[in-house]
């Protein structure tokens, strides 16, 4: 690959620089969710010091985001420098390459945090511009807050499988619920209104079905149940952020994503016992998954005319593996082929095990509340470690105070650049 030259700046360039990266950075944070199975994308076009145009990529099979703001742009882009938070494509998908459209537009100058993780770009994208004489240019200072907004994308376009946040409400003991299952609620108000910022930066949302019979959930985004005073809490930054600095999270407590109008799909893993009452049966993004060996059982079920229904519209959906392991990697293949990309798991102690054992959990968001229960629900069942050498160690740990409670954040492996 050719050498990509690395910047080193003034003080009031690397201002100038900070400012138009890290709108780009907002912009593409502010379609999480909306891309899958493409990674979100931000772009700034920019030329004597002016800003001339933004873009962002649009949902899959539309413009990607350098498209868009060239796009966006008007007059002469001839000497323009532009910025982007991932390097441009170069192959065709379901849009044409981006590297072709930034040569015709007569952009001289490309700053980029990050290459693309995609075998069919990686580098390519970078060589493709230098061969037409447009400088590139690395910005290596946010390599990092760029890659916190692609690890779902690299985990998807390399692995095949969703990228899955584990969300849970623990009380300092380290339980979800009481012994009556009791939960509401661990957290409080700011933490709340976190998790629904969360969700909409999603593409999908997995609990069990437990979850289900017991509180008859939404799952959806509710900005509204919230009053002006949690707004506040983050409007005035009254939380504490302790650790590695992620710009995923930092875009959560500061709100960066306003656009909530795409549709999350609704996981439910095991089919409740009664289906007549539940609001996830009435909604078409709500899918059941359950197991071959339960097929016959269904046909004595009281409400089997609501299940027909739903199998017949491919919203129960029958996975053929026998062990709980098999069954969580043939959902997520599933998962993969109908576009999630970015999964929040909220189901119960079971089902978080499930995918404990299977290896994929891949962020851990933990709000920790200073309450005691005592004997409870546990966060995490299955088979865990027997021993604490063969534990799972979270990295790139950030913990954010939010008042009473106290967000916990890591992954589970540190995210391998793409050499430079």
């Amino acid at each position: 690959m050719h050498r990509i030259e690395t910047l080193f700046l003034t003080d009031m360039e690397s201002q100038k620089h900070n400012e138009y990266m890290t709108l780009a950075l907002k912009l593409a944070f502010g379609k999480l969710g909306v891309t899958s199975p493409n990674p979100a994308v931000g772009a700034v076009i920019v030329k004597d010091d002016t800003i001339l145009a933004t873009g962002s990529t649009q949902a899959c099979g539309l413009d990607h985001a350098e498209v868009v703001a060239l796009k966006n742009a008007t007059g002469n882009l001839a000497g323009a420098t532009m910025y982007v938070t991932l390097e441009p494509c170069c192959h065709w998908g379901k849009t044409p390459p981006c590297t072709d459209a930034i040569i015709k537009a007569g952009i001289t100058k490309v700053i980029i945090p990050a290459l693309d993780p995609n075998p069919a770009v990686a580098g390519k994208g970078v060589r493709a511009l230098q061969q037409a004489g447009i400088e590139v240019i690395f910005l290596r200072e946010f390599s990092h807050p760029a890659i916190d907004l692609l690890r779902p994308f690299k985990k998807s376009i390399l692995r095949h499988r969703p990228f899955i946040i584990h969300k849970a409400a623990i009380s300092l003991d380290g339980r979800t619920a009481t012994t009556m299952g009791d939960s509401k609620w661990i957290s409080s108000p700011v933490s709340r209104l976190l998790v629904h910022r969360l969700r909409a930066c999603a593409d999908t949302i997995i609990v069990g079905k437990a979850t289900v019979e017991k509180d008859n959930p939404a799952l959806t985004v509710r900005y509204t149940d919230f009053s002006q005073e949690t707004e506040k809490f983050y409007e005035t930054k009254q939380y504490t952020v302790v650790g590695y600095s992620n710009s995923f999270i930092n875009g959560l407590l500061e709100a960066w994503k306003t656009d909530v109008t795409h549709d999350l799909k609704k996981i439910v893993i095991g089919l409740p016992d009664k289906l007549q009452n539940s609001k996830l049966a009435g909604d078409d993004n709500a899918y059941f998954f359950t197991t071959h060996k339960e097929k016959d059982e269904l046909l004595k079920r009281e409400d089997y005319t609501i299940i027909a229904k739903l199998i017949d519209s491919g919203r129960i959906q029958f996975l053929q593996s026998d062990s709980s392991v098999d069954q969580i990697h043939e959902l997520l293949d599933i998962l993969h082929t109908k576009g999630s990309m970015i999964a929040v798991l909220e189901g119960g102690a079971r089902v978080a095990g499930s995918f404990f054992d299977s290896g994929e959990f891949d962020q851990c968001m933990y709000f920790y509340s200073p309450i005691l229960v005592g004997k409870g629900k546990n966060v995490i069942e299955g088979k865990g470690r027997q021993f604490i050498t063969e534990s799972m160690s979270l990295h790139d740990v950030t913990s954010v105070f939010l008042g009473h409670d106290i967000l916990v954040s890591g992954y589970k492996e540190s995210y391998q650049f793409e050499a430079v």
